[in-house]
């Protein structure tokens, strides 16, 4: 069994002033951020590959849905 990852808690507010720095700790590190609004946990912020395994495992597809008010850009 593998060890144990470690996982970061922040408020909605909090990630919205340092939201580049939990982008590159779930895309770089590894390490999701849990979301949470009102001290209730509502939402985790995950790397990509993570995500798409996550999909895989559960046997799930997922289509894009592109934002009619902006250009779509890949970064």
């Amino acid at each position: 069994m593998s060890e144990p990852k470690t996982e970061r808690q922040k408020s909605i507010a909090e990630v919205r002033n340092e939201l580049a720095d939990t982008i590159n700790r779930a895309r770089y590190v590894d390490q999701p951020t849990v979301l949470t609004s009102r001290k209730k946990r509502v939402a985790v912020v995950v790397g990509m590959d993570f995500y798409e395994r996550a999909l895989a495992a559960l046997g799930e597809t997922r289509v894009l849905i592109e934002d009619d008010d902006k250009a779509s850009t890949d970064d």
